[in-house]
């Protein structure tokens, strides 16, 4: 499948903005972007962390697991240039 390519800070624009579109996940940012060897689907970027000023446990897993389905369909149409 083809993707779009975007420079680093616009994936880091997509994924905040899709993040704050969705009440579970409002607030959320990306601290863990990082570029990575293509995988089996052809991404060549993940993030492997968010933060938020919360300390509530349950909320950070319950945000993490919603934010890794939006992060993965991000991935899913955007590669990194």
């Amino acid at each position: 499948m083809s993707r779009e390519l975007k420079t680093e800070q616009e994936l880091l624009e997509l994924v905040v903005k899709a993040l704050d579109a969705n009440p579970a996940t409002a607030g959320w940012i990306p601290t863990g972007f990082h570029e990575t060897a293509d995988d089996e689907d052809g991404c060549n970027w993940d993030i492997n962390h968010l933060h938020r000023d919360r300390k509530d446990a349950d909320a950070r897993d319950a945000a993490s697991g919603i934010a890794a389905g939006i992060i993965n369909g991000l991935r899913g149409r955007y590669n990194l240039r």
